[in-house]
């Protein structure tokens, strides 16, 4: 754990005091485990993510519908349809893995793949490991090194104890099929066969540990190994729940904000319409192009809100490094460089729908109008991604990823090379 090699000194520190030691370093780990579930608690809630969800799904889809309905219906060209309803559904179902990929951070955060080793299941079989999820803070049970003769057996006396053991296993026998379904949980997992009735009941006992993540081998020291990774695990954890949960607010801001303004033109079109909002004669192409710009201008605003957070980071620890630097890691940037994939879908769709409904609606005039728009909406976009490092094939991995559930890419070529040179440093060309 420590890569430090031992002090001089560290022969003038006794058993004890290391003993006393360890039991302060334990009593501060629980004081900052705390501290970090009680942001997670705080995250868990989510109430900014899921107040805003229905806010803008309650609107978004009927009146785009709306829009791709009436114009279909009319007989209107393809291209524009096709374009806006490819932007505004991108737009709309972001947000939604954004927040199921946070839900997934935050599973992984409370949990941990608790894997137990499992009876044969056959003669030819080896033993296999069961996957059973459980709590990622393990029960919590007494040191048996820090029990003198005299307090060992007053321990087990009272764990013995018909109240201690009710805790976990019903006091009495007439318990409605407990035991029965109990014993056959223990069964089918490990192999476990307790004896019948009260008889098996430290045998029950002992397994609702096991189940608990509470090891047999309980001693002091192995109790602060476990500590130290337990808490490294926490912050890694952590670190990623709350950078994806910045980034998936400021996202589902922006896109409520322009969902709103893109619904709301759809009902102005409607007001206006003849036939009542059955658009007869076709969707209005300068309001299908006032809908495209509001798409149009998305694009930068939600590739700089994801690219935001990690910018803030750093503008606040300014003169360590680079910003593009953390684009060496791939996992921390994984959620913003796949997003920036989808921002330039949206960019190119609503900006192609915008420039053909400029067209239709002002002929030569209108589409002047619309490609200065076109510019400007492609300078506004790279303008957003000034502090943006990852090249486009790291954008197309990192969407991969994610839909994989993956978190890192698959090995370089220059990595194999470097482990090519290690394993084989004399070899003619590997040098």
């Amino acid at each position: 754990m420590n890569p430090d090699p031992p002090g001089e000194d560290d022969a003038s520190i006794s058993d004890e005091e290391s003993r006393v030691a360890m039991r302060a370093f334990l009593q501060r780990s629980e004081v900052r485990l705390s501290t970090i579930h009680r942001v997670a608690q705080a995250l868990l809630g989510g109430s900014a993510l899921i107040l805003l969800l229905p806010l803008f799904l309650r609107d978004a889809f009927p009146k785009m519908m709306t829009l791709l309905i009436s114009s279909y219906d009319a007989g209107q060209h393809w291209l524009p349809i096709v374009a806006i309803g490819i932007a505004a559904s991108l737009v709309i179902l972001l947000p939604v893995p954004a927040v199921f990929l946070l839900v997934g951070d935050l599973l992984g955060f409370y949990f941990t793949s608790n894997t137990f080793g499992a009876h044969h299941t056959g003669v030819q079989e080896p033993d296999r490991v069961i996957f059973n999820p459980r709590f990622i803070i393990p029960g919590l049970g007494f040191n048996n090194d820090e029990l003198s003769p005299g307090t060992r057996q007053l321990l087990a006396e009272g764990r013995d104890d018909e109240w201690t053991r009710g805790l976990l296993v019903p006091h009495s026998t007439d318990d409605n099929g407990w035991r029965d379904r109990f014993d056959t949980r223990s069964y089918e997992v490990w192999g476990v066969l307790a004896d019948e009735g009260a008889a098996g009941d430290t045998e029950r006992v002992r397994q609702a540990f096991r189940l608990a993540g509470l090891n047999r081998d309980r001693t002091l020291a192995r109790d602060v190994a476990r500590t130290e990774a337990l808490i490294a695990r926490h912050v890694l954890s952590i670190r990623t729940v709350v950078l994806r949960y910045s980034k998936a607010l400021l996202l589902l801001i922006i896109t409520t904000v322009v969902t709103l303004a893109a619904s709301g033109l759809v009902d102005q079109a409607i007001r206006e319409d003849p036939s009542g909002g059955k658009f007869t004669a076709g969707f209005p192409y300068r309001y299908l192009f006032l809908v495209s710009v509001v798409y149009a201008l998305w694009a930068p605003l939600a590739a700089r809100s994801v690219t935001a957070p990690l910018r803030m980071i750093q503008r606040h620890t300014p003169g360590v490094g680079q910003h593009r630097d953390v684009y060496l890691d791939k996992h921390t940037t994984q959620v913003e460089s796949a997003t920036i994939l989808v921002t330039f879908l949206v960019l190119a769709t609503a900006d192609t729908a915008m420039v053909f409904a400029s067209w239709k609606a002002g002929q030569g005039a209108g589409l002047a109008v619309g490609i200065v728009l076109f510019v400007l909406s492609i300078g506004a976009w790279v303008a957003a991604l000034a502090d943006f490092r990852a090249t486009p094939r790291d954008t197309i991995t990192a969407l991969g990823l994610l839909l994989n559930g993956y978190e890192a890419p698959a090995p370089s070529e220059a990595m194999r090379a470097a482990r090519a040179r290690r394993q084989a440093p004399d070899v003619p060309g590997l040098e």
